[in-house]
């Protein structure tokens, strides 16, 4: 073939100007260029009459012109669904109509629906004062009237037509009148609900003032039931209403027939609103249209309406004054109207009067364009004018508006001057045959029917030809955003009209091509193969043929044919799937799964219940994958692995499967859809149901999904459990200063020290705890029996067990060493550093502790202070023991010991010969010093055990001096006994005196 290559034969202005949008009609010219027959049926009487025949548009045109009017009148329905071509059609004819004297042609276009616009075009360029003063009030609606002022202007007269209106059922009666809907209208809080943004009122108005917008749907704008003001749920603000309105607001709400009633009310009413908001009144525009056809008696006028439905305000007075007759008792009193206008079958039975129909009906038949091709059941014929048709577009936008304007009434062939003209004709093909036979490219026949089929509507069973959507995506997008792909050597782009045909569910490449496609080339160019496959392979699954791959220098194409997708799944063209499952042999539910996989991997949506058990059997496969050898921890339970690495979307996302995950969340494994993944989870499902001979590698490929997500889910797992080094240096701190507290850290500690302080538990009871503080004991208490849990955590966060319930039996040395050597300055701070979850509670009862370390010293002070009364630091307990021993032995013969129990008293003395004394001065020592220690040290020396014996000390004597005081008060007032007792007696009681004298001076 010859050098075409990545060419490009159109312009991105010659496409706009001919390829027409709603905004945009085409001129004539263009219009007739690429207009295709349209199929149009002619009926006689009521539509769904079985005598239809079926006719061209010329017979349509020809009767239109050429049929006698029923007594001047001549009304012609053309009918079709939305984008069949019924308004191509009154722009074919508009186009065809030749000029002739006498006939005035009124033409009225669905991109100019503006009551301004319209009015003009039915006064026919007539003038009188009576025409131009209508004419002088509605062209103050382009440029008097605001917005804001129009709208509230069609509250008002909605307002005042339902005060007035009658009603013949009872919901309507309850309706109309004072207290109907007109409230809504007039009170401030539904007024303001009526016309809040996008609100059906504000978009009516500015219909009236200036029209549809280009990107507007081509339906009438009413009433709906979603439009009335129900859904003011603050009972706050409804109170805020009248009393009569919040009552109907209630009944309103309450009853689904009277909103229907009060929708069919709001739509009767309409026109008469909008045309009074804009100064005219009901009738102006008939009464001026009839006195036109009175004026015009002799010739003709030609209305066209375009969408009869998009008429608004006018439509009531316009379809009176067309049916009005014009002849008389044999007298033309009227000029002759001919309407051909175009109408939805649904709104022609449902909203037009009933006494138009007929009317219209006994003047002319009916037409209907045909456009309801059932794709799923074309033929050669069919599909012969499906290409002619995307052939003459295709041909205009080669040879732009100007040449076929200039060229009229001949049409140009694009190809003409092209020097690739032959070999490209080869190559992609022509449509239609002799004077119109017009280049296909860059499509050839089965893109073409491929792009026409993603841009069908669905109709029930049937797909039916589109015509809009394929000139706006499958013609003019593609061509317009395609330019420079094509010149850079990368058309057609991947993911070609992928959206349409997954709208469409149209059947894509078997799976196991798309997998040998995606893992033979590069990720662009794989998307580019597949879009060339799936669009531009024959019908009989052949490849693409050689030159359309040169000439848009695709890479060399797999040794694979395209599949229409007819055999249901079926990958390998004899009846098996990936897995080498027969179909037949399968349970119908798991072959609707994976027929659901391999539908989602082609654009469709995965089902949400088949989504949950993939993502569980994916997030099953990643948890099994993790071990716990490099960061040693104890296994965790079932609950912190769901919350660290949820069943849900956040642990497994899978494209494609309605989500709704927000952007900021990092799922630990993306399936992302392609064919490949669509294997794998095929596979999956095959072995949960019972089938892994025919699974494939389907383990393997989950094994490697999986396999670059565990480090990440591993440390989510250590951070949920909050194991991680920064979680444990924290609590290790807390630990060793809770040891240091409780007088379990050494004064001068080593590291092994450190590490024995964070795995500390002692729940026996403190040999010391008589010589602590009520308030102290209770907190130390406290806090031991909450440090147990932390210690257990710990341990388990760097250290194995036997399985997730047994007890830690082997502990990371080197981690801990590491943790405890950086955790010794958080214990030695003063500042309150934040603990794990499962250190808060140890950590706020050590807090606790600490806080009762003062009233600790408090209490030393007062034991040592109860003590040095009666015992100086120069004289020692023993001494003093010993001369209270003696003191009973010398006095108790004389009566001088008043104690009920002496042999108790003697026991007792005995006993605190062996009383560590020395703890009185080293809690003296421990007191004073603390002022001057921080840290661990400082809790180390108020946490200590220490001075156990210091209350029995302190109370031992005070009750001796209190018995040896009395002894002595009895002595001395027996009448000089004293004098009496031998020298040794009276040597003890003189030593005892003076200490008890020295302690109280």
């Amino acid at each position: 073939m010859s050098a075409q290559r990545n060419y490009v034969c159109w312009t991105s202005r010659n496409v706009t100007a001919t390829i027409p949008t709603e905004a945009a009609t085409p001129s004539d010219a263009v219009l007739l260029a690429t207009h295709a027959p349209l199929r149009i049926r002619r009926q006689a009487g009521v539509v769904g009459d079985d005598s239809a025949t079926v006719i061209t548009e010329f017979d349509v045109l020809d009767e239109f012109l050429t049929r006698g009017p029923n007594n001047g009148v001549l009304v012609a329905p053309v009918l079709g669904e939305s984008g069949a071509g019924k308004s191509h059609l009154i722009r074919w004819v508009n186009a065809k109509i030749p000029a002739k004297s006498g006939r005035h042609i009124v033409y009225l276009q669905k991109t100019q629906t503006s009551l301004k616009d319209v009015i003009e075009a039915l006064l026919v360029n007539q003038h009188d004062p009576e025409l131009d003063e209508i004419r002088r009030r509605v062209s103050s609606l382009a440029s008097g009237v605001t917005a804001d002022e129009m709208e509230h202007k069609i509250l008002a007269e909605l307002a005042e037509a339902l005060r007035t209106a009658k009603a013949d059922n009872p919901y309507g009666k309850a309706l109309v009148g004072e207290n109907g809907l007109r409230l809504f209208f007039t009170d401030p809080l539904f007024e303001h609900h009526l016309l809040r943004p996008g609100a059906f009122i504000k978009r009516r108005a500015q219909h009236a003032l200036h029209g549809r917008d280009a990107d507007e749907p081509d339906v009438p704008l009413e009433f709906t039931v979603d439009e009335l003001p129900l859904d003011i749920v603050d009972n706050d603000d409804i109170a805020d209403a009248s009393a009569a309105a919040q009552k109907l607001f209630r009944r309103l709400v309450a009853s689904a027939p009277m909103q229907n009633e009060a929708v069919r009310l709001l739509n009767e009413y309409l026109d008469v609103a909008v045309t009074k908001a804009a100064s005219l009144n009901v009738g102006d525009v008939g009464h001026a249209f009839k006195k036109i056809r009175e004026r015009l008696v002799g010739q003709e006028i030609l209305l066209l309406v375009e969408d009869v439905a998009l008429i608004q305000g006018v439509r009531r007075d316009l379809l009176d004054a067309i049916i009005e007759v014009g002849v008389v008792r044999g007298e033309e009193k009227y000029a002759t109207v001919r309407t051909l206008m175009a109408v939805t079958p649904g709104y022609y039975n449902e909203q037009l009067p009933e006494t138009f129909r007929r009317r219209a009906e006994a003047s002319s038949p009916i037409y209907q364009v045909d456009v309801d091709l059932n794709l799923e059941q074309s033929g050669g014929d069919q599909e012969d004018l499906l290409v002619d048709f995307f052939g003459r577009y295709l041909n205009a936008a080669r040879v732009g508006k100007a040449a076929l304007e200039s060229a009229a009434p001949a049409v140009p062939d694009g190809c003409d001057a092209c020097p690739y003209r032959a070999s490209c004709h080869a190559t992609f093909g022509t449509s239609g045959s002799g004077d119109a036979e017009y280049g296909l490219y860059p499509y050839n026949r089965p893109a073409i029917l491929r792009a026409i089929r993603a841009c069908a509507a669905r109709d029930g069973d049937r797909v039916l030809f589109n015509p809009r959507k394929v000139l706006s995506r499958a013609i003019r997008d593609t061509l317009n955003s395609n330019i420079e792909v094509i010149e850079s050597g990368k058309f057609p782009p991947a993911a070609f009209l992928a959206e349409e045909s997954a709208v469409m569910r149209l059947p894509q490449l078997p799976t196991h091509v798309r997998e040998q496609v995606e893992e033979d080339y590069s990720a662009e160019d794989a998307g580019r193969v597949e879009s060339l496959l799936t669009f531009w392979g024959d019908a009989a699954k052949k490849k693409v043929s050689d030159d359309i791959v040169a000439v848009f220098s695709h890479p060399v194409l797999p040794d694979v044919g395209t599949d229409d997708g007819s055999d249901d799944g079926d990958l390998d063209g004899d009846g098996h799937d990936d897995g080498g499952a027969k179909r037949g042999e399968l349970p119908r539910s798991l072959q609707k799964q994976l027929d659901d996989i391999d539908k989602w991997s082609q654009g469709q949506v995965l089902p949400q219940g088949l989504a949950r058990d993939l993502r569980k059997i994916v997030r099953e496969a990643l948890v099994s994958r993790i071990d716990w050898f490099d960061t040693v921890i104890k296994d965790p339970d079932t609950m912190t692995l769901a919350r660290a690495v949820p069943e849900n979307a956040r642990g497994v996302s899978i494209e494609g499967a309605n989500e709704n995950l927000a952007l900021a969340v990092l799922p630990f494994v993306r399936i992302e859809r392609s064919a490949r993944n669509a294997t794998t989870l095929k596979g999956l499902v095959l072995i949960r149901d019972g089938h892994p001979a025919r699974a494939g590698d389907a383990l393997a490929r989950l094994d490697s999904l999986v396999s670059g997500s565990v480090d990440a889910a591993k440390h989510r797992i250590v951070d949920e459990l909050a194991f991680d080094d920064a979680s444990l240096i924290q609590a290790a701190g807390s630990l060793i200063k809770g040891a240091a507290a409780c007088g379990a850290l050494p004064a001068k500690p080593k590291d092994v020290d450190y590490v024995n302080a964070c795995l500390w538990r002692d729940m026996t009871a403190r040999p010391d705890a008589a010589a602590r503080a009520p308030e102290w004991i209770a907190a130390y208490q406290d806090y031991v029996a909450a440090r147990g849990k932390a210690v257990d955590q710990f341990m388990a966060g760097i250290g194995a067990a036997q399985g997730v319930s047994g007890g830690v039996y082997a502990i990371d040395i080197q981690r801990l060493l590491r943790i405890v050597g950086r955790a010794k300055e958080v214990a030695n701070a003063d500042d309150d550093s934040g603990v794990p979850s499962w250190c808060t509670d140890a950590q706020r009862k050590l807090k606790a502790l600490l806080r009762t370390n003062e009233r600790q010293i408090l209490h030393w002070n007062g034991l040592t202070g109860r003590i040095r009364k009666y015992l100086p630091e120069e004289v020692s307990f023993t001494e003093t023991v010993d001369a209270i021993v003696e003191a009973v032995k010398n006095g108790q013969d004389l009566g001088l010991i008043p104690v009920s129990n002496l042999q108790a008293l003697e026991a007792s003395n005995a006993q605190a010969r062996d009383w560590d004394s020395r703890c009185i001065k080293e809690i003296e020592r421990l007191a004073a010093s603390v002022a001057e220690q921080s840290g661990t040290a400082r809790l180390t020396s108020l946490g200590t055990v220490v001075g156990a014996d210091l209350p029995k000390i302190a109370e031992f004597l005070e009750s001796s001096s209190q018995w040896i005081e009395a002894g002595i008060r009895t002595a001395e007032t027996s009448g000089g006994t004293i004098a009496d007792v031998d020298n040794q007696l009276d040597e003890t009681i003189k030593t005892w005196l003076e200490i008890v004298k020295e302690s109280n001076s």
